[in-house]
């Protein structure tokens, strides 16, 4: 009943995202919010052994903690609002490849993220209350995500340019929200989705940004590339602004090696109008209708193709390999990269990539006599090794994404690439679509569908993230359904020995 009436809320909540409220009305929230985000490094330095938050220099790194979930206590000193901001701090903002890794760069988080500080509160209760099944403390994180949003609302409207990365941080914030509460995939990426617009909006407004990389394209390019996803799952077509947005990027982007990231992004967009239109479309094999559609996507793939060089000098990476937990590094394999949008970036053409040879693989089978005057053998296995490949390259550079609770400092150290968002998790939920992706490729190693769903299984465990729970029952069902086509192929051939 209280979820019920609490959804209410948020819908009701929703629909007045823009307007302004009474500042008396937020006093209370806001008030119990700023408390724990004060006290919030100090309780992350205290839970850390041998930490020197409050004495060491600014610039000195700070230390990894233990993040096993028996770490998770039932019964704490802190009220509920210290608790949901250390949970916060502790799993979704330190220990991840984008985490603040000084004192001075927590201080500067914490120091633009006042307006934030509800839905961080939020994000860690519901975490929490995922994990240790408390109805109670879910129901006062909703409560502070209705707060949130009508503070940020509130913030939007005032468009004070000194809190331009408070608007953005409490937007980006909000989205994450919604996959750490979120029930299932398709309504999880459309309330996320609600939030990525506006932090689009809020960037859009400020731009160009003379100080930032290739004048602040890359932030936007960021939020629109976690688009992709939503938009794919979704009914609804990629809007105009969607193209006016990356059409805006590549004025600021002209002449740079970098610009390849906007051609990126206006094949995934057309990949995913396409992948509608066959959805849409009754296929008939044989029919030109058929054979045009299937003749699109080998285009398009071609495309994607003569990306991956312009990618590789843009955004260079290298494969290493070491000793290390096969569960946290895949084969002993990792990627070095030099920035964390680079890394994103390839995981994006990865994963878009798989989609659209995952859908010549399926004409294959749905409509032969098409298929057969356009992919020859020879195309078909390359098809068939390029999904491999990709899908491996996803797994194996996912240490750069997202650091197993196995891994101690120094071997994450190595992992990472350079960074400026220095946001923590918010990267996460698109690693964990491109696992779900890599780990069901048509005809991949069983190991890759293995590791991509134990990954999942820990960050929910971890982090407590509905997401990852979500996408980990989209993984079973999945191999259940290969199990069943593996087991009526075998009846089928024991019926045709006899």
């Amino acid at each position: 009943m209280f979820r019920d009436e609490s959804s209410k809320v948020i819908q009701k909540a929703h629909a007045q995202w823009g307007s302004s409220g009474s500042p008396t009305d937020l006093a209370g929230g806001s008030a119990s919010a700023s408390s724990s985000s004060s006290s919030s490094a100090s309780a992350w330095a205290q839970e850390s052994p041998g930490s020197t938050l409050d004495s060491s220099p600014a610039n000195t790194p700070l230390p990894q903690r233990d993040l096993s979930p028996t770490a998770i206590p039932k019964k704490v000193e802190l009220n509920t609002d210290q608790q949901g901001m250390q949970f916060y701090v502790n799993r979704y903002l330190m220990n991840h490849p984008d985490s603040p890794k000084t004192r001075d760069q927590v201080v500067a988080y914490f120091s633009s993220a006042d307006v934030a500080q509800n839905v961080m509160v939020a994000v860690g209760l519901a975490g929490m209350s995922n994990l240790l099944g408390n109805k109670n403390m879910n129901l006062v994180a909703r409560s502070k995500y209705v707060a949130a949003l009508k503070q940020t609302g509130q913030l939007i409207a005032r468009n004070d340019p000194a809190a331009f990365i408070a608007r953005l941080r409490s937007v980006v914030t909000l989205a994450l929200f919604e996959v750490v509460q979120g029930k299932g995939p398709k309504g999880t990426v459309g309330s996320a989705s609600t939030h990525i617009n506006g932090a689009v909006a809020v960037l859009r407004s400020v731009l160009p940004m003379p100080q930032a990389p290739n004048r602040g394209a890359h932030g936007i390019l960021q939020l629109v590339f976690s688009m992709f996803i939503p938009y794919h799952m979704m009914d609804t077509p990629l809007p105009p602004a969607f193209f006016e947005t990356l059409k805006f990027c590549k004025h600021l982007m002209h002449g740079v090696p970098e610009s390849c990231s906007i051609d990126l992004g206006l094949a995934i967009a057309q990949l995913i109008q396409l992948l509608k239109v066959a959805d849409r479309t009754v296929l008939i094999d044989g029919r030109p209708g058929t054979d045009n559609l299937i003749q699109q996507f080998i285009q398009l793939d071609d495309v994607f193709d003569s990306l991956d060089g312009r990618m590789l000098e843009a955004f260079p990476f290298t494969q290493n390999h070491g000793e290390y937990p096969p569960q946290a590094v895949f084969r002993g394999k990792w990627h070095k990269y030099n920035e964390v949008w680079g890394a994103r970036l390839w995981n994006h053409y990865r994963w878009a990539r798989i989609l659209g040879i995952q859908r010549l693989v399926g004409f294959i089978t749905d409509c032969p006599s098409s298929s057969n005057q356009v992919l020859p053998p020879a195309r078909r296995a390359r098809y068939y090794a390029t999904i491999e490949r990709l899908a491996e390259d996803i797994l194996v550079s996912t240490p750069s994404h997202w650091h197993h609770p196995m891994l101690g400092r120094e071997a994450t150290q190595k992992f990472e690439a350079g960074g400026f968002g220095n946001s923590g998790a918010v990267g996460v939920p698109s690693l964990l679509w491109h696992l779900t992706t890599a780990g069901c490729a048509p005809d991949v190693p069983p190991e890759y569908w293995e590791w991509a769903y134990n990954v999942l299984q820990v960050v929910w465990k971890q982090m407590g993230m509905q997401h990852a729970m979500a996408l980990s029952e989209l993984m079973e069902k999945h191999r259940n359904k290969l199990d069943r086509e593996t087991i009526k192929q075998e009846v089928k051939v024991e019926r045709e020995d006899e």
